[in-house]
């Protein structure tokens, strides 16, 4: 009798639980946070006084934050150089360095460079995809690329995760996108055509 009790109490509480997990979750996934930010002002501020590369001269403007070891973002690059004109962007790199114990060497060089944009094309144009591994040479940073890339993180800690690459832009409805990841190859186009 006793061991039937204990049974029929654990049925019980687990038949309590299952109810309440029922009742709970649709309130709790409505509630997750969404890829479009409402009141993103202080995240695109820290953005545009972040340290980046632009490339592209268009009036649509997407930030990349990217690590240059990171083989997602060498896709997500080499799947922008075609779009950039027609499409009349500007791309606004944001280098991170922490995939790898070379990445913050190399997004310090990216930094450092006379020419950062070349040395993103190097990094990307020599990128080795079998080792995950930028082209670029890593150097010993100087304080203020260093100071800048822990900035840059800062930025992409306030996305709500370390995933590189993140894109970020204003949409048509001034709304923010993040987007974490690098979208299929397929869905870009109809990505950028969102771009405000």
């Amino acid at each position: 009798m006793r061991s039937r009790d204990g049974l029929w109490s654990r049925s019980a509480l687990l038949s309590g639980l299952l109810a309440l997990l029922l009742f709970l979750v649709p309130p709790l996934v409505a509630a997750a946070p969404n890829d479009a930010v409402q009141d993103a002002a202080p995240l695109l501020q820290r953005l545009d006084h972040a340290h980046w590369i632009a490339q592209g001269h268009g009036p649509h403007v997407l930030y990349v934050i990217f690590d240059p070891n990171c083989p997602y973002c060498h896709v997500l690059y080499d799947e922008l150089q075609p779009r950039i004109q027609p499409d009349q962007l500007t791309v606004r790199y944001v280098p991170v360095g922490y995939l790898a114990p070379s990445s913050f060497g190399k997004a310090a060089a990216i930094l450092e460079a006379k020419n950062p944009l070349a040395a993103i094309q190097k990094n990307e144009k020599g990128f080795n995809v079998t080792s995950h591994d930028g082209a670029i040479p890593e150097i010993l940073p100087n304080t203020a690329s260093t100071n800048a890339l822990h900035s840059n993180m800062g930025i992409l800690k306030a996305t709500g995760q370390k995933i590189v690459p993140t894109l970020i832009y204003t949409r048509r409805d001034n709304t923010v996108k993040i987007i974490k990841g690098t979208p299929d190859q397929a869905d870009l186009p109809a990505v950028l055509k969102e771009i405000r």
